[in-house]
Parts: structure tokens; C-alpha cells; sequence
């Protein structure tokens, strides 16, 4: 019996079917982390703290939209005017797109952070609360996103919501089409209109409720970024913000 269970010691243990395939993404994601480490200390390598980072733009993105508030108009009729107006204020302009770019930041640092912890393997055991809350935390953002657009009420915004109505036209829900809505300015509900805007300011609350849930159960997880990388986000949110100023396409 113990030569049997000699020998059942020295097997090998077995390979995953798809390790292969997961050490060669782990090595792509890993080569920008890497470069980065040879010039520069860890607490300034983005990589290492996607989620933080994507925390720390997730409270910018509010901030700034809570602002806009001030000057934005829910409404079909004077949603694009109160944009158009924006622009034409300097501050109001810049907080406008600090508010776009941060969004976007949020959405490409969440998709490096999954696809890293992925291909690392670590998705298993008591990490399923993590990945689960972060699966629903990733669709709210998408929902933001959506609705952010949507507000927006030009060209692009019109397309997406032609588009969602022409999807939602498959569903047997409602025996009229959808689509019919969305053909003029005035056929666009604006009771339909102000409840996307009421979805854009309450999901970010379940959002922050799904990333506490994300956090809480992780060992040695940070909230946000130390000073130097605060420092460095925001300096890059405001130089691209400079650069590149959010504006909108036409008129819907």
C-alpha cells in the first residue's frame, strides 16, 4: 500500500485544458506592466491599480455630472440647446468633458481589470461575490453609458435610441411599434425622455452599492489611488480634457 501511494504522489497534477491559452494572455496583459515597472516605482504603475483608478474616475464622472446639473435641461426640446450653451462657457465646458472622458476611462480600466484577474486564474473560491457583484456593477455602467448618450439628444443619440426601439420592436410587450416614437422631436415622448434622465441619476447610486459589495469580502483591497496617482489622473483627465474638448454631433 505505501509503494501505491508513492507512486500516486509523483503523478503529475493535470493541466487545464486551456492553460496554454490563458498563459499566453496573461504574458500579453502582463508585457505593459512590465515596461512600465522599469522606469517608474509601483505606486505610479496604472496597472496595478485599475480598480482603484476606475474608483477614483467613478467619483470624478459623478461629481462632475451633479455639477452639470446645473445647466443641463431634461427635456426633448432643450436638452441639446442647454449642451450648445455649455460650450459656450469655458468652466462649464471643461467639466463637461472631464465628465465624458472620466465615463469612458471607467468603462476601458473595468475591462483590464477583469480580463487581468481572469487570465491570472483567480476566479475561483471566495472570489465568486466579487466576480458576480463586478458582472452587474459593469452592466449598470454600461446602462449609464447608454442613458448618458441618450440625454445628450443629437444625431448619435437619436440613432441610439432608433436603434433600442427597433430591438425592443421584436419583443411581443407592445403591439405598437416602438420605433414610430422616435421619428420627429414631437413624436418623442417626453415623459419617456425625463425617465432616462432619472435612470442616469439613480444608477450610480446602485453602482456604488455593487462596488462596496465587490470590495468588502477582498483581502488588502484599496478604494482608491494613493496621492501620486490621484495626482497623476487627474492632471491627465484635465490636460486631455483641454485637448480634446466633449462636444456633440447635430441636432437630433
Amino acid at each position: 500500500m505505501s509503494n501505491l501511494r508513492a507512486v500516486h504522489e509523483l503523478r503529475p497534477n493535470p493541466v487545464p485544458r486551456f492553460d496554454w491559452l490563458f498563459r499566453r494572455f496573461r504574458k500579453i496583459l502582463q508585457l505593459p506592466n512590465r515596461i512600465v515597472n522599469w522606469g517608474l516605482d509601483s505606486e505610479w504603475n496604472p496597472f496595478t491599480q485599475t480598480g482603484a483608478i476606475a474608483n477614483l474616475l467613478f467619483g470624478v464622472a459623478v461629481v462632475s455630472g451633479v455639477v452639470l446639473l446645473i445647466w443641463y435641461r431634461p427635456s426633448v426640446h432643450e436638452a441639446y440647446q442647454s449642451l450648445q450653451n455649455m460650450e459656450s462657457n469655458a468652466i462649464v465646458h471643461f467639466i463637461r468633458s472631464v465628465h465624458r472622458y472620466s465615463s469612458d476611462g471607467i468603462v476601458l480600466l473595468i475591462l483590464i481589470h477583469s480580463l487581468k484577474y481572469f487570465f491570472d486564474g483567480r476566479i475561483g473560491g471566495a472570489r465568486w461575490l466579487a466576480w458576480i457583484t463586478g458582472f452587474v456593477s459593469l452592466f449598470l455602467l454600461w446602462f449609464i453609458g447608454w442613458t448618458g448618450y441618450w440625454l445628450v439628444w443629437d444625431e448619435r443619440a437619436a440613432a441610439l435610441a432608433l436603434g433600442t426601439a427597433k430591438m425592443l420592436d421584436f419583443l411581443p410587450i407592445i403591439s405598437d411599434p416602438i420605433s414610430r416614437g422616435f421619428l420627429t422631436d414631437g413624436t418623442v415622448n417626453s415623459l419617456l425622455f425625463f425617465l432616462v434622465f432619472f435612470f442616469h441619476m439613480l444608477l450610480p447610486l446602485a453602482m456604488a452599492a455593487g462596488l462596496w459589495l465587490h470590495i468588502q469580502r477582498l483581502n488588502r483591497a484599496k478604494w482608491l489611488t494613493k496621492k501620486p496617482m490621484t495626482i497623476a489622473v487627474l492632471l491627465s483627465l484635465t490636460l486631455i480634457s483641454f485637448i480634446y474638448p466633449a462636444t456633440s454631433a447635430a441636432p437630433a
